[in-house]
């Protein structure tokens, strides 16, 4: 809801748009740059263990490891649970990790609206 009313009645400009790649440079203020995302787990490792498309994200090498857990201790798959542990810790992580850019970018997006109203008020001043 809070999202709906900022993205398409009080602030369109100033909310990022869901499911769009950032409009700013993702080094913009990061004097040392950032360290880089890189997927562990392959194409073709994803598509062997039949990890289902919604699932192919950053933690799929987690997930990989979990089903093969379960697979070799089955059924008694409760001695998975540092595997599940991983993944799931895994998941809220990357959660984290997107909530901060969508924050990061909505901030930029402010700071970018701020700059032009000053410029348009010197501009008539």
């Amino acid at each position: 809801m809070g999202n709906y009313m900022s993205l398409y009645l009080t602030n369109p400009e100033g909310t990022p748009k869901p499911l769009t790649e950032p409009s700013f440079d993702p080094n913009f203020g990061f004097p040392n740059g950032r360290k880089q995302r890189v997927m562990i787990a392959t194409e073709q490792e994803m598509e062997a263990a039949k990890i289902p498309l919604e699932d192919r994200d950053y933690c799929a090498h987690k997930l990989i490891a979990h089903r093969a857990c379960r697979a070799d201790v089955w059924p008694w798959a409760y001695k998975c649970a540092h595997a599940k542990h991983d993944y799931l810790n895994c998941e809220y992580e990357d959660y984290i990790y997107r909530m901060k850019e969508y924050e990061r970018e909505k901030r930029l997006l402010l700071r970018k609206q701020r700059i032009e109203k000053k410029r348009a008020k010197e501009l008539l001043a």
